[in-house]
């Protein structure tokens, strides 16, 4: 088989040490003469099949995405992401780093920048703003909204929108796609969710323009985010039940609310 290289997968290889490059030369040298059907039986590798045809391998102390696909001079094997476990950047205690910290930056730390204190700043209480309450405003409010739910509204349900499924589209899956992973690349920019005691709880890939997904720090999917206008994001476990909602309070700060109104986080 053929062996074609992503600019992603290119991109990763200087972060690999000398054994890791020599184990990667030796798969990619098996690959190209092995048949399909027999480089996929073997368990030199550890093969998983991680879904959308996506394979991950243990190269020595890394993992190796890769797909394998048909044209018309036949098999090639497209490797997609690296990732080298000897040099996994250490997790800092609280969270993952972020250049937009609000333990560090007062101006999105809710509880020193009162303009994005819904307690301080009634524009963004829910309980005074009632253009901003689901349970007022039937527009931003789900069960009654139908193009909120997804139960209902199939395009942004990721049980049946593949697009929107990371499961399935591993570019937004962190697991899969590192340069979404707080984990492997440090500048990822978020956003993140952090509890009201600026705790981190969580982080945000965009799926499309209308949905968000927040994984946990496993980089597991926890909920998912709708959008409702330019003010609101809905929010829905993996039940597709409704859960709670955003807020705006600034260009990079989202207040986050559960059903009962009670500010309980924000992401930035």
């Amino acid at each position: 088989m053929k062996v074609l290289v992503s600019p992603e997968f290119s991109a990763k290889l200087s972060s690999l040490n000398v054994d890791e490059i020599r184990h990667l030369s030796a798969f990619i040298t098996d690959a190209e003469n092995t048949e399909k059907s027999d480089f996929l039986s073997s368990n030199r590798y550890g093969l998983t099949l991680l879904g959308n045809d996506i394979y991950n391998a243990n190269i020595d102390s890394a993992r190796l995405y890769f797909t394998i696909n048909e044209d018309k001079d036949g098999d090639y094997v497209l490797l997609l992401d690296v990732s080298s476990t000897h040099s996994l950047p250490t997790r800092k205690v609280g969270g993952f780093f972020s250049s937009n910290n609000p333990k560090t930056n007062s101006s999105i730390n809710p509880n020193i920048n009162s303009s994005i204190n819904p307690r301080i700043n009634s524009s963004i209480n829910p309980r005074i703003n009632s253009s901003i309450n689901p349970r007022i405003n039937s527009s931003i409010n789900p069960r009654i909204n139908s193009s909120l739910n997804p139960r209902i509204n199939s395009s942004i349900n990721p049980k049946i929108n593949s697009s929107i499924n990371p499961r399935i589209n591993s570019s937004i899956n962190p697991k899969l796609n590192t340069s979404l992973n707080p984990r492997f690349n440090r500048s990822y920019g978020g956003p993140y969710l952090y509890n009201t005691k600026l705790s981190q709880e969580a982080f945000v890939v965009k799926a499309n323009e209308k949905v968000d997904l927040i994984f946990g720090p496993d980089s597991e999917l926890i909920s998912i985010l709708v959008s409702a206008n330019d003010q609101i994001k809905t929010e829905f476990n993996l039940n597709n039940e409704w859960i709670g909602y955003f807020v705006k309070a600034s260009d990079q700060v989202w207040l986050r609310y559960d059903q009962n109104n009670e500010w309980v986080g924000f992401l930035v």
